[in-house]
């Protein structure tokens, strides 16, 4: 069974995951989509900050105060445009900022809070189906989204 102190534990994982990924790259090497249509490590973290940096436990939150709320995701969106001055470690502390935040927020959750429900229509066709529990949607985000990302901020390290 998952736990927020567990969740917690492996969202900070992964936020020191995606640091150590981005710590060797220049400014220009973040810059740069490898290929056509990819984006950039700058972009990634922007991606990984959200529209803005509460946008996650916002949605989190939702799932408490409403009952089954509807949860639309849009996936693919980077959020690059207004961030496109930032530099690269401004970048990173703003997702560190937002997963801090998320991190203290799922270490407090208990086994009933976990357990709340969010219809997320994007989930329809996996294995979760689309209503999910909040655990589990933030299991999800830690270890496959954010484990995705991390992959993708190592390769574009090499």
């Amino acid at each position: 069974m998952v736990s927020g102190p567990g969740l917690q534990q492996q969202l900070d994982q992964k936020v020191r995951e995606i640091k150590q990924a981005v710590s060797g790259l220049s400014e220009e090497q973040a810059s740069k989509p490898p290929a056509q249509g990819e984006w950039s490590a700058k972009e990634v973290l922007s991606h990984l900050s959200g529209s803005d940096s509460t946008e996650f436990v916002v949605r989190l939150k939702r799932i408490l105060d409403e009952d089954t709320p509807r949860l639309d995701v849009t996936p693919g969106v980077s959020h690059y445009e207004q961030r496109r001055d930032a530099s690269t470690s401004q970048l990173l502390s703003q997702v560190e900022s937002a997963y801090a935040e998320a991190s203290v927020f799922l270490g407090g959750l208990s086994e009933e809070q976990l357990n709340r429900k969010a219809n997320v229509p994007m989930l329809k066709e996996t294995p979760f189906g689309e209503n999910v529990a909040l655990g589990q949607l933030a299991g999800l985000l830690i270890n496959f989204h954010l484990k995705d990302h991390v992959n993708q901020l190592r390769n574009l390290s090499k």
